[in-house]
């Protein structure tokens, strides 16, 4: 195989990560990348958003409910308008029935409990790959 379909590969396995609290972040791209995706991090919304804007779109996008002193919900909105097809693994502490509907009645968002440990964000992680892979665009 060349080195390109390889580097092609690995770059279509590509999630970005908004998580401010940097214990919570280390962990989700080390799961990541366990899992043979490479990752972009982002640690603030404006960064986020910039890269929304500008380039290709990841295969999903693991968002950090709770940001400290941020709006996720601004960004979930963003990132539905800007790619409708877009999975999205909504990582929260907070109870499932306490996000808004938008979040629970996606059929592409699985919203995975922080406190669940590293196998449930495994799952919904390789379940976010696989719909990608299927040929959802974004």
């Amino acid at each position: 195989m060349s080195e390109r379909i390889v580097a092609d590969r690995v770059s279509a396995r590509h999630v970005w990560v908004v998580e401010d609290e940097r214990p919570a972040a280390d962990l989700a791209v080390e799961l990541c990348e366990s899992s043979g995706a490479t990752t972009s991090l982002f640690m603030a919304p404006l960064p986020y958003l910039a890269a929304l804007r500008e380039g290709r779109p990841p295969m999903t996008v693991v968002l950090d409910w709770r940001l400290e002193h941020q709006l996720s919900a601004a960004l979930f909105l963003a990132t539905r308008h800007r790619h409708p097809g877009l999975p999205i693994i909504c990582w929260t502490g907070s109870a499932a029935s306490t996000l808004p509907a938008m979040i629970r009645d996606d059929p592409l968002v699985l919203i995975v409990d922080k406190a669940g440990g590293t196998e449930p964000f495994e799952r919904a992680l390789g379940w976010a790959l696989a719909a990608r892979g299927e040929g959802r665009s974004a």
